[in-house]
């Protein structure tokens, strides 16, 4: 199947490797999804089984009520199988919603941001790679007008012609490695993302592997949105690069030396560097924010996770019991300061004890950490009287 992709052509070098790759990427993901997802295969027959048990999970928590299904979230349990099986069945749903979308997509997209640049007079049109072919041919030319300069005995360190050709040469390779490198880098990872994406979208038919899926989700976007992201920032460099270009060329054609174009070219080109690094970085960033709701079961694991409310009355019916008694006694005894009562405070809180032992004897209570109705089947407690004291 590799054999239909036509080789780069000589000229336009750069145009012609990237739809060489975009050839094989479309037949390595065709072929990767038939064998995959293709009847009698080990992918097909495991993700059978495991619709399979997925379904008998469904029935039986609606008919026993186990497990937290509510008949309201049927329709979507329905809907999630559809869509996972129309993905995994058909070739043209799966084209459509994930290999357009995340591989030619962000090529639309580009030409959207790209094209406001060939009003602005720049050379390449809004052909990207056409501008790095380009601008990789006239430093490359430059640098050769600039060696012929030089002395056969000259190095670099002496500077001159021959420091400026080596500048020119390496600024060349590393505008083809920041561009065109990246790119081709970045569409292969991706082509590998799509090849093994029906695995992860199986995974999104339980909750506890929907991590899996999401986690292939985040790492898609991310490869797919950096092509866009080197494309646009190359469209930049190029829109500076372009006097300084014309400078370098036109000094080459007259045969006079001038390193300041030289230097100007390699520092654009090394801050470049820089702003891949983080246009890349924010990129993956954006990427990592990708994920679904929990619903209802992130809610209850959230409400688990607090922790558990103190107890208002101490840790036991006993220590609720003398709390109540020393709050009654205590406002027992400022009224008895205050009405001039004959009743002491020991003897207050003895009545007061008495009557809330009455009360806490007679009514059966339940301790924390026992379930509903296993207290009455315990002994009775014993009570204090008021004779008793």
């Amino acid at each position: 199947m590799m054999a239909f992709c036509p080789a780069p052509p000589e000229e336009g070098m750069v145009g012609g490797v990237l739809e060489t790759v975009d050839c094989h990427i479309r037949i390595l993901v065709h072929d990767t999804y038939r064998n995959l997802v293709g009847p009698d295969t080990v992918f097909s027959m495991a993700f059978t089984g495991l619709l399979t048990i997925y379904i008998a999970l469904i029935g039986y928590q609606l008919l026993f009520g186990r497990g937290g299904m509510r008949v309201t979230e049927l329709p979507f349990a329905v809907l999630k199988i559809g869509l996972i099986l129309a993905f995994l069945t058909s070739w043209a749903a799966y084209q459509t919603v994930f290999f357009n979308l995340l591989f030619d997509g962000p090529a639309e997209i580009m030409k959207l941001l790209v094209s406001p640049l060939s009003s602005q007079g720049s050379t390449f049109d809004g052909d990207v790679m056409g501008g790095v072919q380009k601008a990789f041919e006239d430093l490359s030319g430059a640098a050769g007008v600039y060696g012929g300069m030089a002395s056969p005995t000259a190095n670099l360190l002496q500077g001159g012609p021959m420091l400026g050709s080596g500048l020119l040469w390496l600024t060349s390779i590393a505008l083809l490695l920041l561009t065109l490198g990246i790119i081709i880098a970045t569409k292969i990872v991706l082509a590998f993302l799509l090849a093994i994406g029906p695995i992860f979208i199986g995974m999104l038919l339980f909750d506890q592997t929907r991590g899996l899926f999401e986690g292939w989700m985040r790492a898609t976007f991310s490869f797919a949105m950096a092509p866009l992201a080197v494309n646009v920032f190359g469209a930049v460099m190029l829109m500076i690069m372009q006097p300084f270009l014309t400078l370098l060329l036109k000094n080459a054609a007259e045969g006079k030396f001038d390193m300041g174009p030289v230097i100007t070219i390699g520092i654009i080109v090394t801050v470049f560097v820089m702003v891949m690094i983080f246009g890349l970085g924010a990129v993956a960033a954006i990427g990592r924010g990708f994920g679904f709701s929990r619903g209802r079961g992130g809610e209850e694991t959230s409400m688990r996770r607090l922790p558990a409310p103190e107890p208002s009355m101490g840790g036991g019916p006993g220590a609720r019991a003398e709390e109540i008694a020393a709050r009654v006694a205590m406002i027992d005894r400022s009224q008895a300061a205050s009405a001039g009562s004959s009743y002491t405070s020991r003897e207050v809180y003895s009545r007061r004890t008495g009557e809330i032992s009455d009360a806490m004897g007679s009514t059966p209570l339940i301790a924390s950490g026992e379930r509903l109705g296993q207290a009455y089947n315990r002994a009775p407690r014993p009570t204090v009287r008021r004779e008793d004291l």
